[in-house]
């Protein structure tokens, strides 16, 4: 058995029948709450709703009985229906009708017949709404006090089912068995009340009795609004090119709704202030926008705007900084022409598809309404796709002369009820691919992968997370109103807390102008917040990872506006030297600035010795003088590997000539360095492999050695470090020579490299 079925919504039509008699507003429930402040609460809170929502085909009417006079036109034509006033006629909603609700209803001291209010208001729905197609409501607020004659009841219950009308009972006070709700001493007429009201329940087809409890816990919750199912595609989906084979090829004719649609915010429009201050009678305060277009021209040494029409206007396209202009009768070259269509280009398993490919709102394909050939025709290809985890992939057009997009069909199934979910997937110019370090690798600058770093997690560490995990698991967080343990944010329970503190906030100005706006519900900020039985639930096991993990807070340093600023500079460092020791070393600090050892390294280098540990990028000399400079430990070995792999990063990556200057300062410091601590043999290797990466890299860094030929940074000989084997001829020579890349063959190149 197939089932699609696509709801159409139809026109509404809905009075609100309020009992306003003295027992409703002078008999309290709640501690200075009567039974009218909550008929007016419920009332108001439907009302809202409508007119939020401002839809011409959603009607309201508003009646009250109990009422001191009399005012329906039933009275008028026959009688017998007192004290039972027509406040507001069929018609939509506005900002009058909650102003009425909310501070103006009247307030009776009569008892009024809730029975002749509700026949009254089954005429005024027929002459309204007479044979045509409406979803019609009655809504009855009273609290049950007040006699009701039940004459003519057969007669009204068979009008209310001939007329398709849905009745709602909203009784104040009534008893509610499944919440365990019974009212003590409760009067004769009120239990009558309560048994009439059954009876109509019992024999109307739709008819309901509720608690005023149980409807305002229901009301509080936020409302959707119901969305006309439009389709957004009308067509053919094929497969294969029909045009080519008709044999071969499948037609399905379909229709696409939305599944998914981003809900937006009531949007708010210009208001004028100043038209509000004026004496106008019909003054709207809106704001008008007009757009006007200007070009500059000079005219006598001025600029001058001159207003151009929007007609003389050509769309331009921009090539670098240049525009291209394009005249209208060119841009049908920039127009692709193609056809309304949706065309299946293949297929692709489930499991080889990407997640992350799926890039728009979803929609529902059905097949075409009340056409059972195509309905089975899309069976056949949904189950397919089902049974083979396959999607499908098609090549999709909106309408005539639209660009084409990809998209992909999901297969849905789920008795009695399956269909195709439509989503768009990417071109390649739409795919970003980025490509970040790896959370289970850490690689050295040597090229070295590491088993143990600080970065890498042990077992111990994957096994807690996994218990946090395990314990944040929301599939069984929550309770019902049973105490049985159920799923906590799930997606129909889930509303957006700025667009219901929106509509909350606008109604609230509406009708209170003059007081403060209403703060956020707190039911919408704990959707965004831990669950507090989680916190509880994992806070031991959490304090675990804490230590495990060694996670501290870093206290941000007050006035650290994270923006590089010219007044850091004057900021007192933890470098600094005291005033002492500016005084008792007067030879080391001239001028202001700190003067360098015998050896080379600056003080700054001895004073940060402590915390360097690595030569990085960014100020690779004065890491590597600090390292270097280390008394604590010997780093020397460490610094020169270091500083050697930071200067061919430098030379491998340096785009034209931009960080030669860099590696060659740091190239004549290693030099020295090594010179100085017995590294020559280091030295000496690493400049054969500077030499031979410069002329084998691709692309070729020649000029890099043309700078160190330039610069006479040779090969450390005998004569400077005595720890070397090499002469000061060889050196000189080895250093000067060139590579040509062309002639040398792949044997003398390797054995170059093992020079």
């Amino acid at each position: 058995t197939l089932k699609y079925t696509v709801v159409m919504a139809n026109k509404k039509v809905t009075i609100y029948i309020v009992d306003v008699g003295p027992t409703m507003w002078q008999v309290e429930h709640k501690p200075d709450v009567t039974g009218l402040d909550l008929a007016r609460k419920a009332v108001l809170i439907m009302l809202e709703a409508k007119v939020i929502a401002g839809l011409k085909t959603d009607l309201t009417s508003l009646l009250l009985f109990g009422t001191d006079e009399t005012n329906n036109y039933m009275n008028d034509q026959t009688g017998g229906y007192e004290h039972v006033t027509t406040l507001y006629p069929i018609e939509q909603p506005n900002m009058s009708i909650l102003r009425t609700v909310n501070n103006e209803l009247p307030r009776g001291n009569v008892k009024g017949d809730a029975f002749d209010a509700l026949i009254v208001a089954l005429g005024m729905i027929d002459l309204h709404c007479k044979k045509l197609k409406f979803e019609k409501k009655i809504y009855i607020l009273t609290d049950g006090e007040s006699p009701i004659n039940s004459s003519d009841l057969d007669a009204v219950l068979h009008q209310i089912n001939e007329s398709n009308v849905e009745l709602n009972i909203l009784g104040i006070g009534f008893d509610d068995p499944d919440a365990g709700f019974f009212e003590e001493n409760k009067s004769e007429v009120k239990r009558q009340s309560e048994s009439f009201f059954k009876k109509i329940i019992n024999k109307c087809q739709q008819a309901t009795i509720f608690s005023m409890e149980e409807t305002l816990n229901q009301l509080s919750k936020p409302h959707i609004r119901t969305v006309r199912p439009v389709p957004i595609f009308k067509g053919a989906l094929t497969l294969n090119d029909v045009k080519v084979s008709s044999q071969t090829s499948l037609t399905i004719n379909i229709e696409m709704y939305s599944r998914t649609t981003k809900v937006r915010p009531p949007t708010s429009t210009k208001y004028s202030a100043l038209a509000e201050t004026t004496n106008t009678p019909k003054k709207t305060s809106e704001v008008n926008m007009s757009r006007t277009y200007t070009i500059s021209v000079v005219d006598n040494y001025k600029n001058e705007a001159v207003e151009v029409p929007r007609e003389d206007l050509n769309k331009a396209y921009s090539l670098g900084k240049t525009l291209i202009p394009v005249n209208e009768a060119d841009e049908e070259v920039f127009t692709m022409v193609t056809n309304k269509s949706m065309e299946i280009v293949g297929f692709v398993k489930n499991n080889e598809f990407k997640r992350e490919y799926l890039m728009s709102a979803v929609a529902t394909v059905v097949p075409q309404t009340n056409n059972l050939t195509m309905a089975q025709r899309l069976s056949a290809l949904i189950r397919a796709l089902y049974e083979k985890d396959s999607f499908a992939i098609v090549r999709y057009v909106k309408k005539n002369n639209d660009p084409p997009k990809l998209g992909i069909l999901i297969p849905y199934i789920r008795v009695p009820r399956e269909c195709l979910y439509f989503c768009r997937i990417p071109f390649k110019e739409d795919c970003h691919h980025f490509t970040f370090p790896s959370f289970d690798r850490v690689i050295s600058k040597s090229g070295k992968e590491l088993t143990n770093h600080n970065y890498l997690p042990d077992d111990n560490m994957l096994e807690k997370m996994d218990q946090f995990i395990d314990g944040m698991d929301l599939m069984s967080a929550a309770k019902d109103e049973k105490g049985n343990m159920k799923e906590y944010l799930k997606v129909k329970e889930c509303f957006n807390p700025v667009i219901v503190q929106t509509k909350k906030a606008t109604c609230h100005r509406a009708l209170y102008p003059n007081d403060p706006l209403l703060q956020p519900n707190q039911e919408m900020i704990a959707q965004t917040q831990f669950l507090p039985s989680l916190i509880r639930k994992n806070s031991d096991l959490a304090d675990k990872m804490r230590e495990l993990f060694n996670i501290k807070k870093v206290n941000k340093e007050r006035g650290k506006t994270g923006k590089r600023r010219f007044a850091d500079a004057n900021k007192p460092s933890s470098q600094e030297l005291s005033l002492e020791e500016i005084l008792n070393k007067p030879e080391e600090h001239k001028n202001g600035k700190r003067a360098k050892s015998d050896d080379g390294i600056t003080t700054d280098a001895l004073i940060q010795h402590e915390t360097i540990r690595q030569v990085g990028t960014i100020d690779p000399i004065s890491n590597f003088q600090a390292m270097i400079a280390n008394r604590q430990e010997d780093l020397v070995s460490t610094a020169v590997e270091q500083m050697s792999v930071t200067i061919l990063h430098f030379v491998k990556t340096s785009f034209a000539e931009g960080l030669y200057p860099k590696a060659l300062d740091c190239l004549k410091i290693l030099r020295q360095a090594c010179t100085k601590e017995n590294e020559t043999s280091r030295f000496n290797d690493f400049l054969k492999e500077l030499k031979t990466t410069c002329f084998m890299a691709q692309p070729s860094k020649t000029d890099f050695w043309d700078l160190i030929i330039r610069e006479k940074i040779t090969l450390i000989s005998r004569d400077e470090a005595p720890d070397s084997t090499t002469s000061i001829q060889e050196a000189e020579e080895k250093s000067n020579d060139t590579l040509d890349e062309d002639a040398v063959a792949t044997d003398d190149l390797f054995k170059l490299m093992e020079d």
